[in-house]
């Protein structure tokens, strides 16, 4: 089980969509947002999204697969930087988890 996530915004803050860098259990991820939308998708390092899995934060749904992409992990970090975001309203800087 998961006991932290680390997430950290790579690119700028005020863009239509922001690319998050997340490590956890000695894995490293990278999380599109697109933040008019609400929707999350599994990128790789320069933002290039990965397979079609996508969660809409506006639905609450989740749908599609990415081959190697942790959905468990990727829920997690989709619901830290949400949290962030309803909490201020912005893209937020950063959005660690913690689970203990």
């Amino acid at each position: 089980m998961t006991a932290s996530i680390g997430i950290w915004a790579q690119s700028d803050l005020s863009g239509d969509v922001v690319l998050y860098r997340w490590e956890a259990d000695d894995q490293i991820g990278f999380v599109a947002f697109e933040v008019s939308t609400l929707r999350f998708r599994p990128a790789d390092a320069s933002g290039l999204v990965t397979g079609d899995l996508m969660y809409d934060g506006v639905a609450s749904e989740e749908s599609g697969t990415a081959d190697g992409v942790s959905r468990r992990l990727f829920r997690m970090v989709v619901v830290s930087i949400l949290r962030g975001y309803r909490r201020g309203g912005t893209a937020p800087a950063t959005a660690h988890a913690y689970y203990f």
